[in-house]
């Protein structure tokens, strides 16, 4: 998948927030804390995706909706959201002025205990990933949402000082966040599989799709990776995403162009091609339709932002 979080602070990396980050977490210490500026994405959105992290986000600013496997749910600033492992979901500004939230993305090996521990059996793997609990609302009306709350907003000076033994002091907090959530989430028996195979059903078609964008995409091959029909895949990723194929990969190729006239040269022609458009013409049509400005009116906007 792709991403295009703005990075804030962590392993002495200078602060660049023009620039993509690095999704990937660093072996020796798998826990980062960024902050995401939707007034910086395309359309104000972040786009649907998923990622193997466990996810702490607090609006700082704004109010927003994010939608995780089909359920949206509403924030306003100062609120948060845990959203499991490999879930997909996306989040929209609500607020006349774009949201901006603070994200603490946790690898699971974060707490991988040893194999067969109580810890592990008990605390970690009945809700890792279970599509019975893909998110939880995190308000201050809530004593253990609320300290879950205040514990995150404590993270950034860690992670941005390092002062000697950071590391511990970090861990024993993202301890005392999972141990709140994991005593006072309601979790249902049992794993609805059906949900869980649906949902990776909708993550083969958009791998296929971000794989695939700059050539002609026939349905009957997306269809194909699933081993559905075509009607049975449309009416699949309608419901999942609220949005049918076509519209889907319009968008993303659209993003994508945007991605192309903000940090490349390439010629509008050029970037039409690359991202699947069939002419010129029909890219710039579209992407005026979609962002209300011609591409080269946007790369020169992309371009005055940049330079402030």
């Amino acid at each position: 998948m792709e991403y295009n979080h703005s990075e804030i602070f962590f392993q002495n990396i200078p602060i660049d927030k023009n620039r993509k980050a690095d999704f990937s977490m660093p072996f020796h210490f798998p826990a980062k804390i960024y902050e995401t500026d939707l007034g910086r994405k395309p359309f104000g959105t972040n786009a649907w995706h998923w990622h193997d992290e466990l996810q702490f986000c607090i609006v700082t600013s704004g109010s927003l909706c994010v939608t995780v496997c089909q359920q949206k749910y509403e924030l306003q600033s100062g609120e948060g959201i845990f959203i499991n492992s490999g879930c997909i979901h996306m989040t929209m500004s609500r607020s006349k002025d774009p949201a901006q939230y603070l994200c603490l993305n946790i690898h699971p090996q974060m707490f991988s205990f040893f194999h067969g521990s109580a810890m592990e059996q008990k605390y970690f793997l009945p809700f890792l990933g279970n599509s019975s609990l893909p998110a939880v609302i995190l308000r201050s009306s809530s004593f253990w949402q609320k300290e879950i709350l205040l514990l995150e907003k404590k993270l950034p000076r860690l992670f941005r000082e390092q002062e000697k033994g950071y590391e511990l002091e970090i861990y024993i907090i993202l301890i005392q966040m999972w141990k709140l959530l994991v005593l006072h989430a309601d979790l249902p028996a049992g794993v609805p599989s059906d949900g869980l195979e649906k949902q990776e059903e909708v993550k083969q078609i958009l791998k296929y799709i971000h794989k695939n964008y700059g050539r002609r995409i026939l349905l009957e091959e997306l269809a194909g990776t699933v081993h559905l029909s075509r009607e049975a895949c449309c009416r699949l990723f309608r419901r999942a995403l609220n949005c049918t194929i076509f519209d889907y990969i319009i968008e993303y190729r659209i993003r994508r162009s945007m991605e192309l006239l903000e940090h490349t040269s390439l010629s509008v022609t050029q970037i039409a091609y690359n991202t699947g458009f069939s002419s010129t013409s029909y890219y710039i049509r579209t992407f005026r339709q979609r962002v209300h400005m011609t591409p080269g009116a946007y790369r020169r906007k992309a371009a005055l932002l940049h330079r402030k």
